[in-house]
């Protein structure tokens, strides 16, 4: 009798069965990178502003020691992926919306992620070597 309703994560997976192109994908990716750099900027702020917390360079040194790790040094490439791809999808979207190119999307989606691989081949140029040298 009632149409039941898609909760807010089931509301993504349905906008993804109903239209499985890459601009979709796209946006998907585009909310799960913005999530992840979102609850990243909290231990990020705990770790870089430890000194004026503890009031002591021992306090920072320890916190900061803490994610000098190679769990850490891996988990970094992922940090970069997401700010890359939410960089340059977000660039994408201002240059269609703005310079009227929305036609263009799909090439201009491409064009960024090509951009976006390129930064990931340097990014594990230099994070690979730093994981295995801790």
């Amino acid at each position: 009798m009632y149409d039941k309703k898609p909760g807010a994560i089931g509301h993504y997976f349905k906008e993804i069965n109903l239209n499985p192109n890459v601009g979709t994908w796209s946006w998907f990716l585009h909310r799960i990178a913005g999530v992840v750099l979102f609850l990243y900027i909290f231990p990020h702020f705990l770790v870089t502003s430890s000194y004026f917390l503890t009031g002591t360079s021992e306090g920072f040194n320890s916190w900061l020691s803490k994610v000098q790790t190679p769990l850490f040094h891996f988990l970094e490439i992922f940090l970069v992926a997401a700010v890359a791809f939410h960089l340059l999808n977000g660039l994408r979207i201002i240059v269609a919306d703005f310079f009227f190119m929305t036609k263009q999307q799909k090439g201009l989606l491409w064009v960024a992620m090509l951009i976006f691989l390129v930064v990931m081949v340097l990014t594990l140029v230099i994070f690979i070597p730093r994981i295995f040298a801790s």
